[in-house]
């Protein structure tokens, strides 16, 4: 059975590195298929950063999709994640996800995850943390499978001469172990977020962020697959989030083991204003293409506005849109006025009070007069007011180890590094040169679930070889 006590065992089918979803998704997968599976997470919790994320997953052409009358298609999903990544995609993997997604929803699905579909029909939303929940339940009834805490892996074991991944050396306790896979190691170890070494390496304009992944995500898997030879992809498109939110401004030193909110409330209605009381952009944009115009501001800082219309609409089952629990944590503060809102964070009252008035006018007229936008438009006009700090947030650092499409570890000369497989964040190559919304908990939960499979049919296929 799932465990967190005793000695950790020295050999398995296959060693799943990593408890976010997508190394739950291949240790439930592997175990399903009949392999014995060793999961291990550094870190003293699973969840990583899926247990924070919103709880957006895309699919198409599912059952529900197509019950409720939605015409969103696999190959209108194909072209999107093609245009996001500005067709920089390994077309391999985007093709591995779009015709195994389908199968992953059932999967989840059969696993205890529950959907609700949106508006529109393409997204699905489980709220903050529910699917890693339900999936943890799951592995834990499976008695295929041992699962460890507190368990960091430090490096991987290749055979002699470029053989396959036999194993990886952990550090369990007070010893290191060395774990032998008589079948495969999936990489599931997440991003790079909370290391300041390899931002400055792949990343530095982001160094100064807020950190916002999962406190164990140091980059472990990427280090220990290019320390056998494993390429990269993706590294080069790196982008933060704007919308980290500050806690206490303008006091913005962040601890260590701090997971600060994203707040979106310019998505929603809210908007957002520089250092000086002015509005600088559409808040409509993506907040992914909201980071390089608000790092321009003053100080990288803009500050969100919205009244009372909106924080009752404060949701807690989506981090993003948990106002209340953000001013409980300090993160968001009011004001009768927009003018004391003002001085609660050192604007000039009289210019944010004349920003306010003139998009208020706007939205009366149904014209953005200053940048153009067109979504939710809504006035700021009933007290109290609120107001937020927020700057450049890295959430993820989707990029690193290059795979094939049987989502095997691949060296730079292409050649693959047979027995060593990765999904999730830590696998580059599929996102391209952008992110395509709420792809993220689907396309880790869907290479999650494949690698598992592929790595449970490796034990077999060696034991084929050796038995002659």
């Amino acid at each position: 059975m799932l465990r967190e006590a005793g000695d950790i065992p020295e050999e398995a089918d296959v060693v799943v590195l990593g408890a976010g979803i997508a190394g739950h998704c291949a240790a439930i997968s592997a175990a399903e298929a009949g392999a014995q599976v060793l999961f291990l997470e550094k870190s003293s919790q699973p969840g990583g950063s899926s247990a924070m994320a919103g709880g957006g997953f895309v699919f198409a052409e599912t059952e529900p999709q197509k019950a409720a009358g939605s015409t969103y298609t696999k190959q209108q999903l194909h072209e999107d994640l093609l245009t996001s990544g500005q067709r920089k995609n390994n077309p391999a993997l985007v093709d591995l996800f779009v015709d195994n997604q389908q199968a992953c929803f059932d999967f989840l699905r059969a696993h205890g995850v529950k959907f609700d579909l949106t508006p529109g029909g393409i997204m699905y939303i489980t709220g903050t943390g529910r699917a890693i929940t339900s999936l943890h339940m799951a592995a834990r009834a499976n008695p295929n499978i041992q699962f460890f805490t507190k368990s960091a892996a430090t490096r991987l074991q290749r055979a002699p001469n470029g053989g396959r991944v036999e194993g990886a050396h952990v550090y369990f306790g007070d010893r290191e172990v060395f774990v032998r896979a008589r079948g495969g190691v999936v990489l599931a170890t997440g991003g790079f977020s909370r290391s300041n070494e390899l931002l400055q390496a792949f990343a530095p304009e982001l160094v100064s962020a807020l950190k916002h992944g999962g406190i164990a995500n140091t980059g472990d898997g990427l280090m220990m697959a290019t320390d056998l030879g494993a390429g990269l992809a993706d590294l080069g498109y790196v982008t933060g989030s704007f919308g980290g939110a500050i806690r206490d401004y303008p006091n913005t030193v962040q601890r260590s083991d701090e997971v600060p909110p994203l707040l979106f409330s310019f998505l929603v209605g809210g908007i957002m204003v520089n250092k000086q009381g002015r509005r600088f952009t559409d808040e409509g944009r993506s907040y992914k293409k909201l980071s390089t115009v608000g790092m321009e501001q003053t100080e990288g800082i803009g500050f969100q506005i919205f009244d009372q219309k909106l924080m009752d609409q404060s949701n807690d089952d989506t981090s993003v849109n948990n106002y209340k629990e953000a001013m409980v944590g300090g993160y968001i503060k009011k004001a009768q006025t927009i003018s004391e809102l003002a001085a609660l964070m050192g604007i000039d009252g009289e210019v944010l009070s004349a920003s306010v008035a003139r998009y208020n006018a706007d939205v009366a007229n149904g014209v953005d007069t200053e940048f153009g936008r067109t979504t939710a438009l809504m006035p700021i006009d009933t007290a109290p007011y609120y107001i937020a700090a927020t700057t450049n947030a890295l959430t993820s650092t989707y990029g690193g180890v290059t795979v094939n499409g049987a989502l095997t570890a691949v060296d730079w000369l292409g050649e693959p590094i047979e027995g060593l497989f990765a999904a999730g964040e830590v696998l580059g190559g599929f996102h391209g040169g952008g992110y395509y919304s709420a792809t993220s908990l689907s396309s880790s939960s869907t290479f999650g679930m494949c690698a598992g499979r592929l790595a449970a049919k490796a034990p077999a296929l060696l034991k084929e070889a050796v038995l002659g």
